[in-house]
């Protein structure tokens, strides 16, 4: 599954792995809101998940709503559904 891109005159790509599956990304950033479509598309919104991330040229990491990362070549992106009781 590929992205749009997100209006910012960005010509690059980037490659990124989310959940295990490869995608490309053509923006400079990624929200915790656009790492969860990309792992869950079409999942329900009123849940609260996990999103961390691996940046092999930087700093390792976590997301939280309304939160957004820089991304980087090579970015590995785990979301998970928060368990709540």
């Amino acid at each position: 599954m590929s992205t749009e891109n997100q209006g910012h005159g960005n010509d690059q790509s980037f490659n990124i792995v989310v959940n295990g599956t490869q995608e490309v990304w053509a923006d400079q950033h990624i929200t915790y809101e656009q790492a969860v479509q990309l792992a869950f598309p079409g999942g329900p919104t009123d849940l609260l998940y996990t999103v961390s991330y691996a940046n092999p040229h930087g700093k390792d990491g976590t997301l939280a709503p309304g939160q957004k990362t820089v991304v980087k070549d090579g970015m590995i992106f785990n979301v998970g559904k928060t368990n709540r009781s």
